[in-house]
């Protein structure tokens, strides 16, 4: 999940007819990483179907618009305003709609660290379901006698709406996802992800894991009842990078020997993920022969999506070589494809690339591209671009010895990382990771 991942149609898309299966000629002109499992062959195709099953399984129940900085639920234009716990327990009853849920299962999933009795649940079940009122006949919480509680939602196919099987206008739609995604307006596209019962549109299933991920709460990876460990491995392997980038290493590679993965994730971690990965395991040579085998690709078959991020990763590349020789010009080929492709998430990067180059000769205005960066990220919505961001930043800063702002940015890394839920799960990644990957 790169700043490459996930680009639709041009850059991610597959050719597929109308009889499901794919035009041969326009592969060579893709590259490997948008490939499609159809594209690819039988053994990935059953993988990649499943996912696509379980995702357009979960989009067609009533969609909610979550805000869990301020605890705020919306939906149809209408928000309500809950109390943290309240609103923890609704994303949980949510999360695990249609399934009943006993008292004890609720207090494990929601008061995990405190000792609350069987009454606290019943308290606030009474007090959703009169801030819920409203939304009655969608959004229930029922009372299963004897047992516990169930989150009924009712089933709103997008099928229904007649928009849907105009061809047209389903491509039309597609190129606006694929435009927000290409420009880095995550505010757009989970904008468009709420609304695609009343517009008509079905959300891609791949693009509907990044929304997940941007929607800031990476916990449902870890949840086997989100599907099988194939459906949720690149999640676990790209995260678990962030917090254990050593021991993942195992991991990766025996995730790409054994081809584990469906074919799109698989190009998306073998040919573009790996990269930096290479960089965090001080692979420099190895990482180098990859970059320059993408940005052959990218040039020759002009890829435009993948441009500016081929450049940023080659400015990251030569810092984090400590190639100083090279990076001006480096620089300079960013900023040539920023003004061809202004993409949000790449300017964000590129601007916290740039900063740490500042720093050496001038501190303060190092440290205000650095907050540019940082911003502009935050503005994107993207969670894994603002995670890459910070990741680079940190091992950038700490080669160079910032001190005091190194310590600044650890605690925000640390802030961010306990919001998101990464924190949390993180044993929960590697143990899943070493059940499934460690004999491979």
């Amino acid at each position: 999940m790169s700043a490459a991942a996930f680009r639709l149609n041009g850059d991610i898309g597959g050719n597929q007819r109308d009889d499901g299966a794919c035009d041969d000629r326009f592969t060579a002109n893709k590259p490997a990483c948008v490939i499609t499992a159809a594209q690819a062959g039988s053994p990935q195709r059953t993988k990649y179907d499943t996912l696509k099953l379980t995702m357009r399984a979960r989009m067609g129940c009533v969609q909610v618009d979550w805000d869990s900085g301020a605890y705020t639920v919306g939906w149809k234009g209408r928000t309500v305003v809950l109390l943290p716990k309240e609103y923890a327990l609704l994303r949980y009853l949510y999360e695990h709609a249609g399934h009943t849920l006993t008292r004890e299962q609720l207090l494990d999933g929601v008061w995990p660290l405190e000792a609350p009795v069987d009454r606290t649940v019943d308290d606030h079940v009474y007090r959703l379901r009169r801030k819920l009122a409203m939304w009655a006949a969608d959004l229930q919480i029922e009372t299963i006698r004897g047992l516990g509680y169930r989150l009924r939602v009712r089933e709103s196919r997008i099928a229904d709406n007649p928009l849907q099987r105009l061809a047209a206008f389903t491509e039309e739609m597609k190129g606006i996802a694929d435009t927000y995604v290409r420009y880095g307006r995550g505010d757009a596209l989970l904008t468009l992800s709420r609304h695609q019962q009343v517009l008509g549109f079905e959300v891609d299933p791949t693009l509907q894991l990044l929304i997940r991920v941007m929607e800031g709460d990476v916990r449902f990876i870890v949840d086997e009842s989100e599907g099988s460990f194939v459906e949720r491995a690149f999640l676990l392997l790209y995260f678990n990078q962030f917090v254990a980038p050593v021991p993942n290493r195992r991991y990766i590679e025996a995730t790409i020997r054994a081809r584990l993965l469906p074919e799109p994730w698989h190009m998306e971690l073998a040919a573009i993920n790996i990269v930096s990965m290479l960089m965090d395991w001080n692979e420099f040579e190895a990482a180098k022969e990859k970059l320059d085998d993408l940005a052959v690709q990218v040039e020759q078959n002009h890829w435009e999506g993948l441009m500016p991020y081929t450049a940023n990763l080659r400015l990251e590349y030569v810092l984090r070589a400590g190639k100083d020789a090279l990076v001006e010009e480096a620089i300079a080929k960013v900023e040539e494809q920023l003004r061809r492709y202004p993409y949000m998430r790449e300017e964000g990067q590129f601007r916290i690339l740039k900063g740490v180059w500042s720093y050496r000769t001038d501190k303060r205005q190092g440290l205000e591209l650095v907050q540019e960066g940082i911003a502009l990220l935050e503005q994107s919505q993207f969670l894994a671009n603002l995670m890459n961001g910070y990741r680079t930043l940190t091992v950038l800063a700490a080669a160079a010895a910032w001190g005091e702002d190194l310590n600044a940015l650890d605690k925000a890394w640390e802030r961010l990382t306990a919001k998101i839920g990464l924190d949390a799960i993180a044993p929960r990644i590697g143990q899943q990771l070493e059940r499934h990957l460690g004999r491979l």
